[in-house]
């Protein structure tokens, strides 16, 4: 489910991005990858419609959705990258997640993980805000509560200084086709909730096998 350039922007749809999240957990509590970078390219052209700004953000994302559809395709492996778990576990017990030479699935879905905590405390942000609140704050304090913890200082500014370009709430739910903004609350703080439960769960696996800090 790639996303295509022509879509980037003109056909993101909120209750699609739930129903993408919530299909990534099965009833036996594993997270499918392909379901994960499903309910990413729909995350992507939010992105795009943050504008210029987050736009280095979208490329990343693409970049890294890619990488880990590459390794979903391996003829030999690709069994063993259904799901996070069974990724992790694939890739420490072949001591290969700090793959020199290329770069692994674990270090991959890291940076996916991180900018998935940026994207629902930035969704809760919008969720609260007033009709007339400057999506600018909401951002900057979403990135500071996640991304920001990665990123040097001069990276830091630079968002910090970009994201005074966004708009107003009202016109960002515009933009993102939210015409029933009760409505659009409540899908907010649902999305909200499915990704804290993939995030928390991706977390502890990660923080269990030691895999928090690759490089």
């Amino acid at each position: 489910m790639a996303t295509n350039k022509t879509d980037k922007k003109s056909d993101f749809n909120l209750e699609r991005l739930l129903q993408l999240f919530r299909a990534c957990k099965d009833a036996d509590g594993e997270i499918s990858i392909d379901r994960y970078n499903d309910a990413y390219d729909e995350l992507c052209k939010l992105f795009y419609l943050l504008g210029k700004v987050f736009s280095f953000v979208a490329s990343d994302v693409e970049e890294k959705v890619n990488i880990l559809r590459d390794y979903r395709k391996l003829p030999n492996e690709s069994q063993h990258y259904q799901s996070i778990q069974s990724m992790i576990k694939y890739e420490v017990e072949h001591k290969t997640t700090n793959n020199k030479k290329k770069a692994s699935g674990c270090r991959t879905l890291l940076r996916l993980h991180r900018a998935l905590e940026f994207t629902y405390e930035f969704m809760m942000e919008l969720g609260k805000a007033e009709s007339s609140s400057k999506m600018s704050t909401a951002a900057s304090e979403a990135y500071g509560r996640s991304l920001a913890k990665f990123h040097p200082f001069l990276i830091r500014q630079a968002v910090y200084l970009a994201v005074h370009t966004l708009p107003h709430r009202d016109q960002l739910m515009k933009n993102m086709k939210i015409e029933d903004v009760e409505k659009g609350k409540e899908l907010l703080e649902q999305i909200v909730t499915e990704q804290k439960m993939i995030y928390e769960i991706t977390q502890d696996l990660y923080a269990k096998n030691n895999l928090l800090d690759l490089p």
